[in-house]
């Protein structure tokens, strides 16, 4: 199963089972995207996030967690949850053989 580290910029979308998703606000110790980092890579977590940064890091590190960057810009909240619940499935079968995956409004990447 995998267990999913959502970044503090992401709200925590219904169709998220707690079981798989850990919201960054529920670790007090998580301060910094490198926290995010160094805990999504030791404990083999995906990051879902809306920041840049993750993608920048990913490109100029040898050792990275998975990552799920959503690139939809500003979506009414009723839009945005519609976009990822209808990809969502794709996305957890792409991570099966994908490190990096991108989600915009109109298609999806993967490395």
């Amino acid at each position: 199963m995998i267990t999913y580290l959502i970044d503090e910029n992401m709200p925590l979308l219904p169709f998220w089972n707690k079981e798989s998703f850990i919201h960054v606000i529920d670790l007090p110790f998580i301060n910094l995207d490198s926290d995010i980092w160094d805990y999504a890579l030791k404990n083999r977590l995906v990051i879902v996030t809306k920041d840049s940064d993750f993608y920048y890091r990913y490109l100029s590190s040898n050792n990275n967690p998975k990552i799920v960057w959503i690139r939809t810009g500003n979506l009414k909240k009723n839009i945005f949850i519609q976009l990822i619940e209808n990809v969502w499935n794709d996305i957890e079968e792409m991570l099966l053989s994908s490190s990096f995956i991108i989600i915009n409004e109109d298609k999806i990447e993967r490395f």
